[in-house]
């Protein structure tokens, strides 16, 4: 009975599955680097905030040419479906990630990152935005403890897109004398002279009332500029 105990346990092992992606993989490729998972804007075709969905890539720090590998859950004759399902990909996030923030799950938003070892396969480039973008389907993710990399330098040389998680605001038409204050606080200072006209950046929720943003800088490599306060979420539409 032990024997068989053993090699049922040993099957499991060998069979885990993540995301509905089998363990046995045809072609497999083993790297070290940064995996970070990120929430996607979306948008209806009429212009109105969806839910976000939950998106993978890896930065690979230890190969001749550390790529940035988009990772996918499934391939069809359409392309890849390079967005996981939510509560599969939020197990997933909170049994291998360390130092997750706070509002990632909460408000369903921003990013997070972990170095380890991936594995991937049936990898495959695909031209976007006027470059190309190596595709991978996910395999295996194994997390360390090594914490010395800069997030930042890493999206910046990943392509064309590097903060796809990034958010923005107008103010809502009609709506004037908006000001950026220094805590979310009706009663709080504000932080500019005049009231806010141009786009804002988002930086993280505060709950369902305000949100922490920076004026858009375009010359910064985040687009924040050094302006930064709380806003009220009611005078603000997001844009894409």
């Amino acid at each position: 009975m032990k024997k068989i105990t053993l090699l049922i346990t040993v099957l499991v092992s060998l069979c885990t599955i993540f995301f509905g992606a089998s363990a046995f993989a045809t072609t497999q490729k083993n790297m070290t680097g940064v995996l970070q998972a990120y929430w996607f804007p979306q948008w209806s075709d009429e212009g109105k905030p969806k839910p976000s969905i939950i998106m993978m890539r890896f930065f690979e720090t230890d190969g001749k040419d550390n790529r940035t590998y988009f990772l996918y859950d499934a391939k069809g004759k359409s392309g890849v479906k390079d967005y996981f399902k939510v509560k599969e990909a939020e197990n997933f996030i909170k049994s291998n990630f360390k130092n997750t923030p706070e509002e990632f799950f909460k408000f369903k938003e921003g990013h997070t990152e972990q170095h380890g070892m991936l594995a991937i396969s049936d990898e495959l480039v695909i031209a976007e935005c006027d470059s190309k973008k190596n595709y991978a389907k996910f395999y295996s993710f194994k997390p360390d403890s090594e914490s010395d990399f800069d997030i930042k330098k890493l999206e910046l040389k990943s392509g064309c897109d590097p903060e796809p998680y990034a958010v923005m605001f107008t103010i809502k038409d009609g709506r004037e004398n908006v000001y950026l204050k220094s805590k979310p606080d009706e009663k709080s200072d504000v932080v500019t002279d005049k009231p806010v006209s141009q786009p804002l950046v988002r930086i993280k929720t505060i709950d369902d009332k305000w949100v922490y943003v920076s004026l858009y800088d375009a010359s910064q490599p985040n687009s924040q500029s050094a302006t930064k306060g709380y806003v009220k979420m009611k005078d603000l539409d997001m844009v894409n």
